[in-house]
């Protein structure tokens, strides 16, 4: 099969574009990453010292155009990625783009219906769509085996430096849209879009800096309560991201969600449980999947989208109305 002709915009170091340059390389049957755009100048420095991007050629985006790729994957600093990702579409071009886009919503809204009236693939980079764990989870879901979910707990938090606080503020909703963007998507998975946003976020004041590094959101449904938790500041808070699925037939806990082996591949821990048990035994049984590349699955079903081999369950419309939610889950700037 013919390779998918990419060329990725962007190497903001804050995100994860050399993950994403790596990715790309590391799936040689599928992609040819033919280049990089990247206008801003310490950020092209940088870049030509990692070796994530080593042997490729810098281009603007004229240049890029003029090659006429199958596709671009746009992996700039969070407040340049809608606005190049529209470049890309308005062009003509199958679209990827890191999460979770512009905090604008006029423009955000924008991108998607173009890439609609266009009809482009447009696909986001939100990487536990496509963990094993959280498939298997909407499995069972689909089978009934869980009966009615009333509720997910979802959680994504880590222990930061000074440095990664300073770049909180650069955000209206801190952590909250940074990171908790990626748990408000799996809680619409589960339980689909809430009728009530109950944002608690918070400033713990941690590393001397003042941003909103401690996000809580409740979402309140007509049979349930779902809740994110995302914080900079909690010690050993990696290892206990998780996401449990509250259903009326059973309990799915992923936790942790990732944990990497460090040979690129992470393992993802869970447990089912699927009957009652003695309220203080534990009547769960463990769950083992293959490990896995995080980007993998990302890039994997953008090539097929591209290729119209399959199409994209999360279509522009899921996208915006997506968006609106972790905007109304973010508080207004002080």
């Amino acid at each position: 099969m013919k390779k998918l002709r990419v060329i990725q915009v962007g190497t903001a170091p804050m995100v994860h574009s050399a993950h994403a340059a790596i990715a790309l390389r590391g799936l040689p049957e599928t992609f040819q990453l033919e280049g990089i755009v990247e206008e801003n100048p310490e950020f092209r420095c940088r870049a030509a010292e990692n070796s994530a991007f080593a042997g490729l050629p810098f281009l603007t985006w004229e240049e890029a155009l003029r090659r006429r790729p199958d596709a671009f994957v746009i992996e700039t600093d969070e407040h340049q990625l809608v606005a190049n990702a529209i470049r890309s579409l308005e062009a003509g071009f199958p679209t990827y783009m890191d999460k979770p886009g512009s905090e604008d919503q006029a423009q955000f809204r924008k991108m998607c219906r173009l890439a609609a009236e266009k009809k482009l693939v447009l696909s986001l980079g939100y990487m536990f769509r496509h963990n094993p764990a959280v498939l298997h989870a909407l499995e069972l879901k689909k089978a009934g085996k869980l009966g009615e979910i009333f509720s997910v707990e979802a959680q994504m938090s880590g222990c930061n430096d000074a440095g990664y606080h300073r770049t909180l503020p650069r955000f209206r909703g801190g952590m909250m849209y940074y990171l908790g963007c990626h748990m408000i998507d799996m809680i619409v998975h589960f339980c689909g879009f809430p009728e009530e946003v109950i944002p608690l976020n918070a400033r713990t004041l941690s590393r001397g800096v003042d941003c909103v590094d401690f996000g809580f959101c409740a979402y309140r449904y007509a049979h349930g309560v779902s809740f994110v938790k995302t914080c900079a500041s909690e010690v050993n808070g990696v290892n206990r991201r998780s996401i449990v699925i509250n259903g009326t037939n059973g309990t799915f806990e992923i936790r942790p969600i990732e944990v990497p082996r460090g040979d690129g591949y992470d393992d993802t821990f869970a447990r089912v449980t699927l009957e009652n048990s003695h309220p203080f035994s534990d009547g769960s049984t463990a769950l083992t999947f293959p490990p896995h590349r995080r980007y993998d699955g990302l890039f994997l079903n953008f090539a097929r989208y591209v290729r119209k081999e399959a199409e994209n369950p999360y279509t522009p419309e899921y996208e915006e109305k997506l968006h609106d939610l972790i905007l109304r889950s973010c508080p207004p700037r002080a």
